[in-house]
């Protein structure tokens, strides 16, 4: 019998919790830990509340060396606590001294070298030292906007533009990512912090291209990065959500990237919290051109949450099995973790 995955939960916010939630119910996964960074009883009241089935197993704590060793070891760190590399590279480094390996939901780590190349070779290097290994992921960035298009792109002779259109809702996630984008600001209150640089919105946009330029091999230059509030003149009251009318209740931000050949890369997402009748109806839409035009829509668009958690958990078992360093998406095989001999048919089909 196949031993499970031990997997240790770090980060007990929305995205966390939900991933903590999923695992905890996964055939193959066993939940070893979860650490917050608030507190013990953060973590212990996270776990009793998600997973209660293996409450009276798992550990919490705040420390990730002490509850790993609190759980007689680990495989796997699922770890949602920052968006930024910076940030996170104290938590990885953790992470691998431990010889764990990590899926990581921070935007930068979709694609750290584009982030910080230096940064980026130092957590390689202490990977490999660790025989440990990484991989960034989630629904946008590391999948909407990057891995389908360069999936698309095969089934065309040749591309002059890529268009991807997300018109998403923001009511997956927590007051930690709503406060990042100024939701509930007044428009004037919104243009004051985003002067200030405190509004981050949509923070994917630069691993997205990056991403693109590396895996389609043609480079890539930022021309337009832009961001404008979306405000409602009602209140919203919505999936558990309640502002009252003329504050900010969704960004809409704008990306358009050139190659020197002429050849350009747009992004489009407006997210808001929910949607209301007469608004944009949520969905992905991807267009590519090269002469031909292929589109692709998804509807209604991919929930965040969902898309999310569920790609952490599905790259797991590719992880657990990977080369020691940082990987990105499109370098592990992506397939549900629930169907491990579809994955091996696969491979012994050599496709």
């Amino acid at each position: 019998m196949t031993r499970a995955i031990r997997t240790v939960h770090w980060g007990t916010g929305a995205m966390g919790s939900h991933a903590l939630r999923v695992a905890a119910r996964t055939p193959g996964l066993a939940v070893a830990g979860v650490v917050s960074q608030r507190s013990a009883e953060q973590a212990a009241a996270t776990l009793a509340r998600e997973a209660p089935a293996v409450a009276g197993s798992a550990v919490a704590g705040d420390d990730l060396a002490e509850v790993v060793a609190r759980a007689g070891g680990a495989d796997v760190v699922l770890l949602a606590t920052h968006g930024h590399l910076v940030d996170l590279e104290a938590q990885l480094a953790a992470a691998f001294e431990l010889g764990l390996r990590v899926v990581c939901i921070g935007e930068d780590a979709i694609y750290p070298e584009a982030v910080d190349a230096a940064l980026a070779r130092r957590l390689e290097q202490l990977a490999k030292r660790h025989e440990t290994a990484m991989v960034g992921t989630g629904a946008n960035p590391g999948y909407v906007m990057d891995f389908l298009p360069m999936v698309l792109t095969a089934a065309t002779a040749g591309w002059t533009s890529i268009r991807v259109r997300r018109a998403s809702s923001l009511a997956p996630f927590g007051e930690t990512v709503l406060r990042s984008m100024g939701i509930g600001l007044s428009p004037e209150q919104f243009a004051a912090a985003a002067s200030r640089g405190e509004i981050d919105g949509h923070v994917g946009y630069d691993v997205s291209v990056a991403f693109l330029a590396a895996a389609l091999g043609v480079p890539l230059q930022i021309t337009d990065n832009v961001s404008e509030p979306i405000v409602r003149e009602g209140p919203t009251e919505l999936d558990g959500h309640s502002y009252p009318g003329g504050v900010v209740v969704g960004v809409d931000q704008r990306c358009r990237a050139v190659a020197p050949t002429g050849q350009t890369v747009t992004l489009e997402h407006p997210q808001r919290i929910g949607r209301l009748d007469g608004e944009e109806p949520l969905h992905d839409l991807i267009e590519i051109d090269g002469g031909e035009l292929l589109r692709a829509r998804i509807s209604p668009a991919l929930d965040g949450g969902i898309a999310t958690v569920a790609l952490m958990i599905n790259l797991i078992p590719a992880l657990v099995k990977a080369e020691p360093g940082i990987h990105t998406i499109a370098s592990l095989p992506l397939t549900s973790s629930h169907a491990p001999r579809a994955q091996g048919r696969v491979k012994a089909a050599n496709i």
